[in-house]
């Protein structure tokens, strides 16, 4: 199972809801949660898009707290709040992102049971990270300006995204 990376054009797809939750979608989130686990850096969240497969599904595991969420929608959001972020997708950089501090969320949870959530903190924005790259949406749409950007040693900014940025 291979991370997709910034500029593959499967990234940018909406993920349709899931209709059946079987024993291949089961699998697939403990592979996912297994890649998290074993990338470096270690991942705290993972979108099905981004390991190729176009369902409305992903992972995350922060601290001691982990889960499958399937088919999430937000349906409110309060407060605003800057923080940096990053993303297995476009690895080693990271940039200010403008999320919701609090979130309401529905879903599906593995078992196919209805779920409804009240988050805040790190989890709300895990939970718009990853729910954005469902409907084809990466933390770097979200960034105008190159200079926002910082990159780990080792790693550079996708060319596709230094043509977006660009300074004309």
């Amino acid at each position: 199972m291979k991370i997709l990376i910034y500029g593959n054009p499967v990234l940018r797809k909406k993920a349709p809801k899931i209709k059946i939750i079987d024993r291949d979608i089961i699998l697939l989130s403990e592979r996912m949660f297994k890649k998290i686990e074993k990338n470096i850096p270690k991942g705290i969240g993972l979108a099905a898009t981004q390991v190729g497969y176009n369902i409305s599904l992903f992972v995350y595991e922060i601290d001691d707290d982990k889960g499958v969420i399937i088919n999430p929608e937000i349906l409110s959001k309060k407060g605003k709040e800057v923080a940096e972020e990053g993303c297995l997708s476009v690895p080693g950089v990271y940039g200010p992102v403008e999320r919701a501090e609090e979130i309401v969320v529905k879903a599906l949870d593995i078992k196919g049971k209805k779920i409804e959530m009240r988050l805040d903190g790190l989890k709300a924005r895990v939970f718009q990270h990853e729910t954005d790259h469902l409907n084809g949406i990466l933390f770097t749409d979200y960034i105008n300006d190159i200079n926002n950007l910082s990159v780990e040693e080792g790693f550079e900014i996708p060319e596709k995204l230094l043509e977006r940025l660009k300074v004309s």
